[in-house]
């Protein structure tokens, strides 16, 4: 009685071992390719890099282009509407602001990014032509790449009522008194170091850097 017992506990232990492996097995779709893209990016991120001063300006200096060209192809929706502003700052993992020189500074941030805003602002007060910029900041942990805001066609279609509202949104100063071509404000892009490192392509830095 007692081997037969100990037969049926046996029976017992192998049928629960392949209904395991049968409910394992099962759970498995082997149909599915794993996608390994993500593993990729991360790694390729993660890789250890060695980017020198200038080829970190010229990576900073190409990726604000596209930003702001990307924005001023539709300026007065971009300026009404954060969806494409969104995309591109979690694209390059940055910070986009707009606004007139005065309304940008902020005594919290670096004092370079303040003494550039203030070079804008004297540009506006003596009539001086306005370009692209960029700087560091004094502990370099952040580049910031900032571009002139010029009123276009489309902007100069709104009404009075809408450009009071779109100055007040966008922190730009007297729209409605702004002839097309005048300088309105500024894109500012606030880039950190430690992204442009994680999403820069060596083989990319090196044709910048083979450009200059």
């Amino acid at each position: 009685m007692k081997q037969n017992h100990s037969y049926w506990a046996f029976l017992a232990k192998v049928f629960f071992i392949i209904f395991t492996v049968n409910i394992l097995v099962s759970s498995c779709d082997f149909s599915k390719r794993i996608d390994t893209t993500a593993a990729v990016k991360e790694l390729h991120e993660r890789e250890v890099k060695r980017i020198t001063p200038s080829q970190f300006i010229a990576q900073v200096d190409e990726w604000g282009g596209i930003i702001v060209r990307t924005l001023n192809k539709d300026l007065v929706k971009n300026l009404q509407d954060s969806l494409v502003v969104d995309s591109l700052a979690k694209t390059y993992r940055v910070e986009i602001l707009s606004g007139s020189p005065l309304k940008l500074k902020n005594p919290a941030w670096d004092k370079k990014i303040n003494e550039i805003l203030d070079a804008y602002q004297y540009n506006v007060l003596h009539k001086l032509p306005q370009v692209e910029n960029i700087q560091k900041s004094e502990d370099e942990v952040y580049f910031y790449y900032t571009a002139p805001i010029h009123a276009n066609a489309t902007l100069k279609k709104l009404s009075k009522k809408q450009m009071e509202t779109l100055g007040v949104q966008a922190k730009l100063d007297s729209l409605p008194f702004r002839k097309e071509g005048d300088f309105i404000g500024l894109w500012l892009v606030k880039f950190s170091k430690k992204e442009v490192v994680r999403l820069a392509d060596p083989k990319h830095l090196k044709e910048l850097n083979s450009k200059q």
